[in-house]
């Protein structure tokens, strides 16, 4: 096999494409990454590791067209390798992944408005704070951003009134439904 061969580019890949193969390859099988593995598994990797070394030395020299003298017991992983490297070459996997997730929350995203959909809305009642109220401050991250709760008692949405964050210290809101107390500091 020749050096270009084993890295998986073109015999006229320039030096930073090489580089590139390397790199990529040199993390797949770096025998760090099978430290708890086997020891089989851990000499291949080294095995691996030494051709992978030993080619792309040759193939920055220049002398990328000599055959290399590759001890491969079955031979499949060069080519998986090369397929690996030309979808990172080619930036697949990262759209691909980016796609993936943007489209995950998107999906979760709509699972929550149809689930707020067919919940119960209401207003959020305020009323002036009293002694011995005790301090309720759950859900106020999500309070903050988007002007509503969930009431934990019957699962309601209740919304607060625009301005309700510098009140409430002397006023509670309680859900219009159950009457339980949502906020209070």
């Amino acid at each position: 096999m020749t050096p270009y061969e084993i890295l998986g580019v073109s015999p006229k890949a320039s030096k930073k494409e090489i580089t590139e193969a390397y790199r990529t390859l040199a993390q797949i099988f770096h025998p760090d990454r099978f430290l708890d593995s086997p020891e089989p598994v851990r000499r291949e990797a080294e095995r691996r590791m030494k051709n992978l070394t030993q080619a792309y030395a040759l193939a920055r020299k220049g002398g990328g067209t000599a055959r290399m003298d590759v001890k491969t017991p079955e031979g499949a992983w060069e080519a998986e390798a090369r397929e690996r490297v030309a979808r990172a070459a080619r930036g697949v996997p990262w759209q691909e992944g980016v796609r993936a997730r943007a489209m995950a929350e998107a999906k979760a995203k709509e699972a929550r408005l149809q689930e707020e959909r067919k919940a119960t809305h209401g207003r959020a009642i305020a009323r002036p704070k009293s002694r011995g109220e005790g301090s309720t401050l759950n859900g106020i991250g999500e309070a903050r951003h988007t002007n509503k709760l969930r009431c934990r008692g019957c699962q309601s949405i209740q919304w607060l009134p625009e301005g309700w964050e510098p009140t409430l210290y002397d006023t509670s809101y309680y859900c219009s439904i159950c009457s339980r107390l949502l906020l209070s500091r």
